[in-house]
């Protein structure tokens, strides 16, 4: 009675079908790579619309994980009122930058911290981290006049214009 093998030898089979999957593999992992960088290569070269002049920060903020303020922005024919919200960030923690040409940047360090207790568990949680939120201005802004004031965690800019 003769015998057949069950499992021919497939040595040669296997090795190229591994080699399609890695070189597959390889592709993939190309087309996701140039996705991601290919995107933000493509916002920064359209910076010059109006809502991608932020871009740089943006992508810092999701490359390195960064807090950002909420802003608002209101603009009148005399002047343009900025309001950043920083709750947990003390005033002294807070520095407004105007020397960078046609822009305003926000600096400030936040920290927050809670306390809770369950029985004989006591546990402490703390956030601590830097922002930077970096605003374009018109070129009539006037930031030599510029004056800020603390309102609670907001932060109120006015800006007259030129």
């Amino acid at each position: 009675m003769a015998t057949q093998n069950a499992f021919p030898d497939s040595s040669q089979e296997h090795q190229h079908s591994a080699a399609e999957a890695i070189s597959r593999s390889g592709e993939e992992m190309d087309t996701l790579f140039n996705g991601f960088f290919g995107g933000i290569e493509a916002l920064r070269q359209d910076t010059g619309r109006a809502e991608n002049q932020d871009v740089d920060t943006t992508i810092a903020s999701i490359s390195s994980g960064l807090w950002m303020p909420r802003t608002e922005r209101h603009e009148t024919e005399a002047q343009i009122v900025l309001v950043a919200h920083l709750p947990n960030v003390p005033q002294s923690q807070v520095r407004i930058d105007t020397d960078t040409r046609g822009r305003i940047k926000i600096y400030g360090e936040c920290s927050s911290s809670a306390e809770y207790q369950s029985g004989a568990d006591r546990v402490t949680e703390r956030q601590l981290g830097q922002f930077e939120k970096d605003l374009p201005l018109p070129p009539s802004a006037c930031v030599e006049r510029m004056t800020a004031i603390f309102n609670g965690p907001d932060v109120v800019i006015t800006i007259p214009k030129c």
